[in-house]
């Protein structure tokens, strides 16, 4: 039978034909925007070469495919193999070695990319130490690929002999890894836009340290003594003062001077040696990427924590403040509002025990238990605030008393022997109490695991279930909590959660001094 689809149906797919349309046109601009980038910087890299079998001192295509690869995703790897196919030199080459080259250019590409992906899973590259190490560790077996298989395919096509092999690797590896420390880092830091937000004095430091390093270059490049690491404060400038952004952009700069003289054989780097020019060209520019990408991710590792701790102090101070407003609130509505009603009833029991002495002992027992209300009311404010048993037994009891009544079982793998300084002592038990009610409350846990020890300096705390994981740090959150509350006292809170395998928060504690 013929289903019948009513007009308004129709329309609801256009949308939908258009979106995959624009889409399909999107995906294509990309690729033709990486083919041509790629070609562009080819011949950039052409006209900055001596001779010989390698082309270029500093291959600059490798960081354009990268950057475009790991910003726009691996699909987009047919603009490289696209570009190379442009750039590629079939006229000196033989078919097979050109193709060779091309695959292994696109391959280096591709695990390039790849990996800084897989390495780098959580911030930026280029806003921490460790990111920084792991877009190395991709860059340099990336470029392996292409160094490897670029020299092969050159000695099966005869351009190369076998003892050439050897030089020619090493060459192409430190030409293709300095083009990607160059270009790599230059657009991961400049993809996004930059917000003006600077002042006058702002933007003049900035336009004097690039014109320092311009002036400092083209000084030391004017002469064969080795006078070109000059420049290197002002990378370090850059760096300190511009971040991730001012240091890649001042080490584009530098290197830029610095190739186009060397290709023009003038500067300090050029001997009678081309292999041993190249090889002087290439380290400095590596050491000069090297040294100013780490102290630039040292710089932005210290802005992220300095705003996260005023961040969180923020929020500590408004939470401190609803904390005070609660118990404000608690003491009006609950003891301060017996104490006001006892208050009158003493009053009321002083006049009846004048004119009515046998009605005194009803009154004052109705008293004593409006007392009585009143000190259980403040009891369970004070506990509250710091747990009586906390207190009294310690941090080991106190953890024990929030397995009772628990609906999920906790079992207590291991906890501290003695008494520990009263601070740590809160913390910890802030820690694990907010960390099992999480587990009891959105885990769908089945056990919950604790465990404190004293590790050296500090007092480890560790709360695990074998819930449904995937849990997250968001604004207002408990585990933003728990971080306020350890890295107020200099503590560190990790928090590893995989969706379908569990959550563990993982709290280090300074500990006091003992004298």
């Amino acid at each position: 039978m013929t289903e019948l689809v009513s007009a308004r149906e129709i329309p609801s797919e256009r949308p939908v034909g258009r979106l995959a349309q624009n889409t399909r046109v999107q995906y294509v601009l990309l690729v033709g925007a990486l083919a041509g980038a790629y070609y562009g910087a080819a011949q950039i890299g052409y006209t900055l070469k001596f001779t010989g079998a390698v082309a270029a001192i500093v291959w600059l295509p490798v960081g354009v495919g990268i950057a475009f690869l790991y910003l726009g995703g691996l699909k987009l790897w047919p603009g490289v193999v696209l570009g190379d196919l442009l750039a590629n030199q079939y006229q000196t080459l033989p078919v097979g070695s050109a193709i060779g080259q091309t695959i292994g250019n696109t391959l280096e590409v591709l695990v390039a990319a790849y990996l800084i992906r897989r390495l780098v899973r959580s911030g930026r590259p280029l806003d921490s130490v460790a990111g920084v190490c792991g877009l190395l560790v991709a860059i340099f077996a990336g470029t392996a690929v292409s160094a490897t298989i670029g020299p092969i395919s050159l000695r099966l096509g005869h351009v190369l002999s076998t003892s050439d092999l050897p030089h020619v690797w090493h060459t192409w590896w430190l030409g293709d890894t300095a083009g990607a420390l160059v270009v790599v880092p230059l657009a991961l830091a400049w993809w996004q836009p930059l917000k003006l937000s600077w002042t006058r004095a702002r933007i003049a430091e900035g336009a004097l340290m690039l014109s320092s390093v311009i002036i400092l270059t083209d000084v030391a490049l004017r002469t064969d003594r080795p006078l070109v690491y000059i420049v290197f404060p002002t990378l370090i400038w850059a760096a300190l003062r511009f971040g991730p952004r001012g240091g890649t952009l001042a080490v584009a700069v530098a290197v830029a001077f610095t190739l186009w003289r060397t290709a023009h054989h003038a500067g300090p780097f050029v001997v009678d040696s081309i292999p041993r020019s190249t090889l002087s060209t290439q380290l400095y520019v590596s050491v000069a990427a090297l040294s100013t990408m780490f102290l630039a991710a040292v710089v932005a590792e210290r802005e992220a924590i300095a705003r996260g701790l005023r961040e969180s102090r923020a929020r500590l101070v408004t939470v401190a403040d609803n904390e005070r407003r609660r118990l404000e609130n608690n003491l009006h509505d609950g003891a301060q509002l017996t104490l006001t009603m006892l208050a009158g009833q003493l009053a009321t029991a002083r006049e009846e025990s004048r004119r009515k002495p046998d009605l005194a002992p009803g009154l004052f027992e109705d008293a004593e238990t409006h007392v009585l209300i009143a000190i259980d009311e403040l009891r369970d404010l004070a506990h509250g605030i710091h747990p009586t048993i906390l207190t009294d037994l310690g941090l080991a009891e106190a953890i024990r008393s929030l397995t009772d009544g628990s609906p999920v079982p906790i079992r207590l793998l291991e906890l501290p022997a003695g008494r520990l300084d009263p601070t740590a002592e809160a913390t910890a038990y802030y820690v694990v109490a907010e960390a099992s009610t999480n587990a009891q409350r959105h885990a769908r846990a089945k056990t919950i695991t604790i465990r404190v020890i004293e590790s050296g300096r500090f007092l480890r705390i560790e709360v695990g279930d074998d819930g449904v994981g995937g849990a997250e740090e968001r604004f207002g959150s408990g585990l933003q909590g728990l971080r306020d509350r350890v890295e107020a006292v200099d503590g560190n809170l990790r928090v590893a959660s995989t969706p379908g395998r569990g959550t563990l928060v993982r709290a280090d504690i300074p500990l006091a001094a003992r004298n």
